[in-house]
C-alpha cells in the first residue's frame, strides 16, 4: 500500500490547484490498466493525496513506481510504503 502525503513545502492548495489544472496522466493510468495498481481511493479534506493498493516485487519496486508518478516527480506528494497482503501472515 502506498499512502501519500504533501510533500514538505507544498499546501494542500498547491495540490488542489495542481490536480484541477491537469488530467490524470496516460503513463498513470497505464498502472491500472496492467493491474500493477490494484485498488486507489482519493484523499479528502485538510490532507489531500492517494492511496494505492499496488502489486510490486519488493517495498523498493514499489517505491520507484510511486516515485515515477507525476505528482511526486513534481515534488507535490511523497509516498509512503506500507506492506500489506490479504492473509495475516506477519
Amino acid at each position: 500500500m502506498a499512502n501519500s502525503r504533501l510533500a514538505e513545502g507544498v499546501s494542500r492548495e498547491q495540490l488542489v490547484q495542481y490536480v484541477a489544472d491537469h488530467e490524470i496522466e496516460s503513463s498513470t493510468w497505464d498502472l491500472v490498466r496492467h493491474h500493477t495498481v490494484t485498488e486507489y481511493v482519493f484523499k479528502v479534506g485538510a490532507s489531500p493525496g492517494i492511496v494505492l493498493f499496488l502489486e510490486a516485487d519488493s517495498e523498493t519496486a514499489a517505491q520507484e513506481i510511486v516515485n515515477a508518478l507525476p505528482v511526486a516527480e513534481l515534488g507535490l506528494l511523497a509516498f509512503d510504503i506500507d506492506p500489506v497482503r490479504a492473509v495475516a501472515h506477519f
